[in-house]
């Protein structure tokens, strides 16, 4: 590991208090407050205080509360509406549970109202088994969700946390384990057991439909992350790769690139704009986080730059710019998630099957 890297990763804090596996985090886009779910069926929220100058001491994270979700089993995923004020909770027991806080209403500068309690606004029940992901759309409007039972749904955001399923996508011939978002435009990816990954848009004269299976992968696709710009897709697998696919049409996209390096699984990957290194450019399409069954965390640096073989071609470039063994230990790393907030770029979070949630930040070395 004694790789000469133009950056590290150092930790900044280490979160306990799940009593069982640590599935997932998530980070509210819009207020400092981090969330973890596991399979104690709990999620634990955490806020954090910011540190604005630029080698400024990491920001402090503090407990705020836990909340029994009342789910029956595994809390396998969360995710946050683009407001922040909506944590959706997606278990094992088949349902997602929809959470706001009482009488939300927030403090100055959007600070985080830790006073009132978080309640469950709304169960969405229609899976048969396991749900696996759940992700919100970049306006809010939809939510997506995945399972074992092999479908896709889509849900509609109505007022007063009412939802309404435009959708049942029953694509993929296998668990389904994760959902994902374009950043821009309503396109939803998912991958699957069966080793694809399937692409939908929404018709306006009938529904959601898949537009393109993307092959490719040699086992289980467990991760998806979209490049900021939404140009690129990259996927983690059971086969130990990330691929990274580029939207050539409307409708059409393709592999340019295969990034490997883990041992194990790729269990979660996380795509962000990063910040500068070395008074250099961040790569111009910015930072992908990686990580999996073998606890190793890598941090990619992407871009675009000319081809070897021909100048006049553009051709997407990566390098790993930092990465740390043993993340957890021994235990597998279930999660890496990128803090979305300005000004905390170099910030992200992981969870592990040792109950843990940590927090670390990429700095050049």
């Amino acid at each position: 590991m004694d790789e000469d890297l133009p950056a590290r990763i150092d930790p900044v804090a280490q979160l306990e208090g799940h009593e069982d596996r640590a599935w997932h985090v998530a980070w509210n886009p819009a207020r400092p407050l981090l969330a973890s779910c596991s399979a104690d069926k709990n999620v634990r929220l955490y806020s954090y205080a910011s540190a604005h100058n630029e080698e400024g001491p990491s920001p402090k994270f503090t407990h705020v509360t836990t909340i029994p979700t009342g789910h029956a089993k595994t809390v396998r995923a969360v995710a946050w509406s683009p407001s922040g004020k909506t944590l959706a909770t997606a278990s094992f027991d088949s349902n997602i549970g929809i959470w706001a806080q009482e009488g939300d209403d927030e403090g100055e500068e959007g600070a985080a109202n830790t006073s009132g309690e978080w309640e469950c606004m709304s169960l969405l029940e229609g899976h048969e088994t396991e749900c696996k992901s759940v992700a919100y759309s970049s306006s809010g409007n939809l939510l997506a969700s995945c399972s074992r039972d092999k479908t896709v749904w889509i849900w509609e955001a109505h007022p007063d946390y009412d939802f309404e399923c435009m959708g049942v996508l029953m694509e993929h011939s296998q668990d389904v384990k994760c959902v994902a978002w374009h950043p821009t435009e309503e396109i939803l990816a998912s991958a699957s057991y069966d080793d694809t990954i399937k692409l939908y848009v929404d018709d306006p004269q009938e529904d959601w439909f898949c537009f393109q299976t993307l092959s490719g992968h040699a086992s289980t696709v467990w991760t998806l992350a979209f490049s900021p710009d939404g140009r690129y897709l990259a996927s983690g697998s059971d086969d130990c790769t990330i691929r990274i696919w580029e939207r050539v049409q409307e409708h059409k996209w393709e592999c340019v690139d295969v990034l490997e390096g883990h041992e194990r699984s790729v269990y979660s990957i996380s795509w962000n704009r990063g910040k500068p290194l070395d008074a250099g450019e961040a790569g111009s399409l910015g930072w992908l986080a990686s990580t999996g069954g073998d606890g190793v965390i890598h941090v990619w640096e992407i871009g675009v730059g000319p081809d070897a073989q021909d100048s006049n071609k553009r051709k997407l470039k990566h390098r790993v710019i930092a990465k740390i063994a043993q993340a957890h230990d021994v235990h597998d790393v279930n999660c890496v998630v990128w803090c979305p907030r300005k000004g905390y770029e170099d910030l992200f979070a992981t969870a592990g099957d040792d109950g843990l949630v940590k927090v670390w930040r990429v700095t050049a070395s």
